[in-house]
């Protein structure tokens, strides 16, 4: 029954889609009722209801407002495919660069992107001196060293293999932590969602277009027009639907698509590290958070799901005991034709 929950919640329903709470509720409740009828043990009277923690789940994560899915493992799957078909200065290739830096980073919207495609937000504030005022990240905030840590100041033609490590300083932030430096590692198997390899992708980008050195490094060749543009809020969101569309068809005008947007990569973030199970004051350091209010964004019941399955049959073997019951007619023809 707690794999029967699983599937449901990840959408694995006749018609294919999610359903909400009280649809998921019902069809529970009418599986729970083949078991009492026949006089099997009600699995909501186990010691450890995991269909009753999963229900509740998704009944909270309902009851958030506004709240912003993350991104699922089959939509990174599929932004895979559209990047390797993309150029290296295509949309694409920028904002899925984006995304899987955010994905380590968990980039709040204002640190990267922009409102509109030829202007950018700028630091409003008489202390800030001679620093550069550009609110979201620019080139200069990037550094990449190699395992040795000998700092890299030309990495147009360096190896990506030589370039191991990268920095980032988070000039302006939120929480007003400015100047905040933080270091990340290249993946040893692969390029896909690496950090490093999406930081050298971003800062040899904004090189390549020409980006002055105080403009947002979030940038792109425009295909019609060739000129240089910056990633804007909306078109991130509207990417995101789409992947979402395709992925989970969902028709295009559902009021569903509108749980993706920029904010979804902090999300994901946020859901990623939890997933692999690091603590709480890590979660908060990596991610910089100075409260616990991080543990909103801990809602996604995908993946709790499966953990909850993966608790529940962690160890059991399949049973071998004969059923407590004498097969019925139609289940006595179901196991002949298996056998």
């Amino acid at each position: 029954m707690a794999c029967y929950t699983v599937s449901l919640i990840q959408g694995k329903t006749i018609k294919g889609i999610r359903i909400r709470h009280a649809t998921l509720q019902g069809y529970v409740s009418q599986a729970l009722s083949l078991h009492t009828d026949r006089g099997l043990t009600n699995p909501n009277l186990a010691d450890i209801n995991y269909i009753k923690i999963m229900t509740n789940a998704v009944k909270k994560y309902e009851t958030v407002p506004n709240r912003k899915e993350m991104i699922s493992d089959s939509m990174f799957h599929y932004m895979a495919t559209l990047y390797k078909r993309a150029s290296d200065d295509s949309f694409v290739h920028a904002v899925v660069d984006w995304i899987t830096l955010g994905c380590y980073t968990g980039f709040r919207k204002s640190e990267w992107c922009s409102d509109h495609h030829d202007s950018f937000a700028t630091i409003n504030d008489p202390q800030w001196g001679h620093r550069p005022s550009t609110l979201s990240v620019i080139a200069s905030d990037f550094a990449f060293t190699t395992i040795s840590g000998r700092r890299l100041h030309e990495t147009e033609s360096a190896p990506d293999h030589e370039v191991v490590f990268s920095s980032l300083c988070f000039r302006k932030q939120k929480n007003n932590d400015n100047g905040q430096l933080l270091t990340y590692r290249r993946r040893s198997d692969s390029n896909w969602m690496c950090p490093v390899q999406a930081s050298l992708n971003i800062a040899r980008r904004a090189r390549r277009l020409d980006t002055p050195h105080d403009h947002p490094a979030a940038v792109y060749r425009d295909q019609g027009t060739g000129l240089r543009r910056l990633i804007t809020a909306h078109q991130v969101a509207a990417f995101l639907r789409q992947v979402a569309h395709k992925v989970f068809d969902i028709p295009t005008d559902h009021k569903d698509l509108r749980a993706w947007s920029c904010h979804s990569i902090r999300v994901t973030a946020a859901n990623l590290l939890h997933r692999a199970k690091f603590s709480d004051s890590y979660i908060k350091n990596r991610l910089r958070w100075r409260s616990d209010t991080f543990l909103m964004y801990l809602r996604n019941t995908f993946y709790t799901a499966d953990q909850h399955t993966n608790a529940v049959t962690l160890g059991l073997d399949p049973p071998t005991q004969e059923l407590a019951r004498p097969l019925e007619p139609h289940e006595a023809i179901l196991g002949t034709d298996i056998a």
